[in-house]
């Protein structure tokens, strides 16, 4: 999921120099401006967004209102303010974070430190909608038409897998697959199978190249499309496995810290 962050100032220049500097160090990030809180308002409406970044100097008692008005809307419970000055003053920003602004970017700044106030306000993993899993050893299978390809599986979650697979012509990228998964032990110990898994490609990378730089393997980001009933309840049987043995390392690894305290 992209991570939308709008950039609010008065200033056509400061919005193109935050812009650039987003655009260049955030792969993820999809930049809107606006002028002011006003037409802030009317994009907010249309399009909801993960980071609200203004200017602290064209701020006022309107923006604080306009702040407060935002965050008690349900819909914006996600949304990230982020004020930035280059005139700090720890009393206004106090005011500003009782309104609900979590973050302060001195400026100028370097692109470092945009990025890294960026990513404290909006982690990009706590966007996703369903968790994501290992687990060792699970398999895929991906068919379009006659073609067919196996797949190891790096995470899945209810809503997607990523899978790694040689480079193939085999499968067209721009259309609907379908998706099967084999799990090495379910509940009883015996292999977990979950079929008819309609998918779409998300996003593709290279992961491993040739000698001679050509592509060799690829990781593949996959969407779940209208999950059938059966397939749902054994994603949960083995999710639910996968967090069992989860909380079993957690209390192995808390015994072995009291140990090495003694």
């Amino acid at each position: 999921m992209p991570r939308k962050i709008l950039i609010v100032d008065q200033s056509a220049s400061i919005r193109r120099i935050l812009r650039t500097m987003i655009l260049a160090n955030i792969n993820d990030a999809e930049v809107s401006e606006a002028e002011t809180s006003i037409s802030a308002t009317a994009l907010l409406a249309n399009d909801p967004q993960h980071i609200v970044l203004f200017s602290w100097e064209s701020s006022n008692e309107q923006w604080f209102k306009f702040i407060k008005q935002t965050k008690s809307d349900p819909d914006n419970h996600r949304l990230n303010f982020i004020v930035f000055t280059s005139s700090p003053d720890d009393n206004r920003f106090d005011k500003a974070r009782q309104a609900g602004v979590g973050h302060r970017l001195i400026t100028p700044c370097s692109p470092e430190a945009l990025t890294d106030l960026i990513n404290r306000a909006c982690n990009p993993a706590l966007l996703r909608h369903t968790r994501r899993y290992n687990v060792p050893d699970s398999v895929a299978n991906l068919a379009q038409g006659v073609a067919s390809l196996d797949a190891t599986i790096i995470n899945i979650s209810m809503g997607g897998m990523l899978c790694e697979i040689p480079l193939t012509e085999e499968l067209d990228w721009t259309v609907p697959l379908l998706a099967s998964v084999t799990f090495p032990s379910g509940d009883n110990g015996e292999p977990v199978a979950v079929a008819n898994l309609f998918s779409v490609i998300s996003s593709f990378f290279v992961q491993k190249r040739n000698s001679d730089y050509t592509p060799k393997t690829i990781r593949i980001s996959m969407r779940f499309l209208n999950l059938p009933p059966d397939a749902e309840a054994k994603l949960n049987s083995v999710f639910s496995q996968a967090e069992k043995q989860e909380r079993g390392l957690d209390h192995l690894t808390a015994e072995a810290s009291g140990l090495s305290s003694i």
